[in-house]
């Protein structure tokens, strides 16, 4: 697999199993990797936290909404 491969199987992995075979890969292919691709890895998984943070951040705020919206049904269902 190649080092572009390895970082796009992370952003690609939407089970528990396909997250874990990602990061073992990453971490196989890291461990055996040229000073180079290390650097490029290290980048990537720094870029992929970072964009993993934003969706959950992204997650929170759509979640906070949605129960925004069904404490204001509730209201109006309480008061009619």
């Amino acid at each position: 697999m190649k080092k572009e491969q390895i970082i796009q199987a992370l952003y690609d992995a939407n089970t528990l199993e396909a997250i874990e075979k990602a990061g073992d890969d990453w971490s196989a292919f890291y461990q055996s990797a040229s000073q180079e691709d290390k650097e490029y890895l290290a980048n990537g998984m720094r870029q992929f936290a970072d964009y993993v943070i934003e969706k959950s951040k992204q997650s929170t705020r759509e979640m906070q909404e949605v129960l925004a919206e069904f404490e204001a049904l509730k209201l109006v269902e309480s008061q009619q």
